[in-house]
């Protein structure tokens, strides 16, 4: 009886691990006001998303053998993709009611933060932004929106295109435009 008391005093008293949640969570909160300004929207997507990992991620097996300029190639191409998707849903965002509603933390590091995006006149949506930390900061690698993982899924189309015979990171390329 006195060892289960120790024990379980000795658990009480041991450190947590680091919650991501309330930085990750900040991430998003200040990204999503600016992403709902119609001056700061795209420049606040665009910066709150490491865009290196996201191409790394999306190039999957393939990311081993292609040379570090076509990686380069690639994720330039995709950090245009990504900054024409916005662009193409701005109004989305634009003057929306954006309320994180909670995080789930995977890690200390990495952290899928839900929020609930209301359009101005429209039904709210959910959407979840998974984060992680490098380095001290914290950024945007995919996120959630109808049910699919933004990432995931251009992660599969990629796939799709380099795992055809011939295939080069031109014709990836050649998809994101």
């Amino acid at each position: 009886m006195f060892r289960t008391l120790l024990v379980s005093a000795a658990i009480a008293l041991a450190p947590l691990p680091a919650l991501a949640g309330p930085e990750a969570e900040a991430l998003i909160a200040g990204a999503a006001a600016d992403m709902a300004d119609p001056v700061k929207g795209e420049e606040a997507f665009t910066r709150s998303i490491d865009v290196a990992a996201v191409a790394r991620f999306a190039l999957g097996k393939h990311a081993r053998r292609v040379s570090a300029d076509e990686q380069a190639r690639f994720t330039e191409a995709l950090s245009h993709f990504l900054a024409d998707t916005f662009r193409d849903n701005a109004d989305t965002f634009r003057e929306a009611e954006i309320a994180v509603l909670g995080s789930k933390d995977r890690s200390p590091s990495d952290s899928i933060v839900e929020t609930r995006v209301t359009p101005k006149g429209e039904d709210p949506m959910m959407v979840r932004w998974r984060v992680i930390e490098r380095e001290g900061q914290w950024r945007v690698v995919d996120v959630e929106v109808l049910g699919l993982w933004l990432a995931i899924e251009q992660r599969a189309q990629i796939a799709a295109i380099l795992d055809r015979p011939r295939a080069t990171i031109d014709d990836a390329i050649a998809a994101l435009s």
